[in-house]
């Protein structure tokens, strides 16, 4: 795979299934952390575990790819209803791809930076920096 060959919508796009299927591990370790709370002495080891460092670094990632996977995913049902996509125009050589003009271009960034802040409060908050 050649990343510098790629756009920041396709850098979206992969990002937003990585997003998925850690919240989707997440929720399913979850459920299980939850059911185990009829046997005290594995709620004890999981708290435990949570409370790691290790811990706070996964909870952390998983705020910032919930901050990511949700403002992407808002983004997308807005370009869904046409919002911030360009007007349609003929296409002449050379192609350029209208639905990836500036507005969306700088909505993708704005998304990946305010995931990066929630990860950098997340990261305070649970280290105290």
């Amino acid at each position: 795979m050649n990343p510098s060959g790629y756009g920041v919508s396709r850098v979206s796009w992969l990002l937003m299934r990585i997003s998925g299927i850690y919240l989707l591990i997440f929720f399913v370790v979850h459920v299980i952390h939850a059911m185990s709370v009829l046997d005290r002495m594995s709620w004890g080891q999981l708290l435990f575990l949570t409370y790691s460092p290790l811990g706070f670094v996964v909870l952390s990632v998983m705020i910032a790819l919930g901050a990511f996977h949700c403002l992407n995913g808002i983004r997308l049902m807005l370009n869904q209803g046409g919002i911030g996509i360009g007007t349609p125009t003929r296409p002449d050589y050379p192609y350029q791809v209208q639905s990836m003009g500036k507005k969306n271009r700088l909505c993708i960034y704005v998304t990946m930076g305010v995931s990066a802040l929630a990860l950098y409060a997340a990261l305070g908050v649970f280290f105290k920096f």
